[in-house]
């Protein structure tokens, strides 16, 4: 039986996950995070630590600002 080979110009590369997380992934992280604050009851965000000022100050940022 002969045997085929198969060449080609192209290697198959396959592209490396970035080490960090991309762009979309971090702004759905942040509208998901500050929704969340968003739910919690003044009693759970005190028990958190959190001020409100903190918190509305949060809640209120945008999803691309950090």
């Amino acid at each position: 039986m002969p045997a085929v080979t198969l060449s080609s110009s192209r290697a198959l590369v396959r592209p490396r996950p970035s080490p960090r997380p991309s762009l979309l992934r971090t702004w759905l992280q942040r509208i998901r995070t500050r929704r969340a604050l968003a739910a919690l009851h003044p009693d759970q965000a005190r028990d958190a630590g959190l001020e409100p000022w903190d918190l509305r100050a949060e809640i209120g940022k945008p999803f691309w600002r950090a």
